[in-house]
């Protein structure tokens, strides 16, 4: 009877080892879902759907028709002017030209494009502006933006040359001219995006200031500009702020024209004194490597 006792009591204790394991089996199992699936969802974003389609009226217009107050509170906020540079001029269509080259990938380009669409929308109308978020493998993953892949831009005043040189994907998507690539290897042989030609008299080379640590990951565009109406808000310190500077550059190149613009007071902050090249390259060393996208080809 005893040994009968001890036979069960043994398979009783193997049954229990059993459940035991299979129980903790189970809880590492679901663990390591929870897991896969939060590391996903930091890869992944909610709004990816919208990739790739127009801007809604109403962001668009929200920008478009930025508030002269707005600018007027925030003057320079976080932002940095651009570098003055010395070179031949740069002018298409007769007007002076604003080149930028970027990438739809790069969180940098990505913030810098919502200053860049406040900006010019003072001096003339975008069309044909897309939804676009950053890599979800770079920093600031899945930042909220837009791509002028297949945008156009008329103004009286100013001609804007747009080239997203790769795509968010990080395959070369626009290439770029002789002339472009000859600028940019002159301004930029460190390689940096985004890079803003003004008339070829200023400069932007990645990011500086307050667009450098603006991290809007996990944002969408319509969170993105009620922040941008809060004067006080980092958000607009940075954004507004270079929104600000890029419209002095402009007035700066363009004879102060139109008036109703450059007259305001966002729009004569001053701008950096006037470097060579070389500068250029040197002040370039000195940008932290996480605010400036080096993945470049010419």
């Amino acid at each position: 009877m005893g040994r009968k006792l001890s036979i069960r009591a043994r398979q009783k204790a193997r049954r229990r080892r059993r459940r035991i394991l299979y129980a903790s089996l189970a809880v590492a199992i679901i663990a390591i879902i929870v897991v896969v699936y939060l590391v996903a969802q930091s890869f992944n974003s909610p709004y990816t759907s919208y990739i790739g389609q127009p801007v809604s009226q109403t962001i668009f217009q929200g920008l478009a028709g930025f508030s002269n107050q707005t600018l007027a509170a925030v003057g320079s906020g976080s932002a940095q002017a651009p570098s003055a540079i010395s070179g031949g001029t740069l002018v298409s269509n007769g007007k002076p030209e604003v080149l930028y080259i970027g990438a739809e990938y790069c969180p940098y380009c990505g913030v810098t494009r919502w200053s860049m669409m406040i900006a010019l929308s003072k001096f003339g109308n975008f069309t044909g502006v897309d939804y676009m978020l950053s890599t979800a493998s770079d920093v600031n993953p899945n930042t909220p933006t837009f791509t002028f892949a297949n945008s156009s831009y008329s103004s009286n005043y100013v001609s804007f040359v747009a080239v997203e040189h790769y795509d968010r994907s990080e395959n070369v998507f626009q290439p770029l001219t002789t002339n472009e690539s000859s600028l940019f290897s002159q301004y930029d042989a460190s390689g940096g995006i985004p890079f803003i030609d003004f008339g070829n008299q200023y400069l932007v080379t990645g990011v500086k200031g307050g667009l450098s640590t603006l991290d809007l990951s996990g944002m969408n565009w319509t969170q993105v500009e009620t922040q941008l109406d809060t004067p006080g808000s980092q958000t607009a310190q940075a954004i507004v702020g270079a929104a600000n500077f890029f419209i002095s550059t402009i007035c700066a190149i363009d004879g102060q024209q139109p008036a109703t613009v450059c007259s305001q007071s966002y729009a004569t902050l001053p701008l950096s004194f006037a470097v060579n090249s070389q500068s250029i390259r040197q002040d370039l060393m000195s940008i932290p490597a996480s605010s400036v996208d080096l993945k470049w080809t010419v």
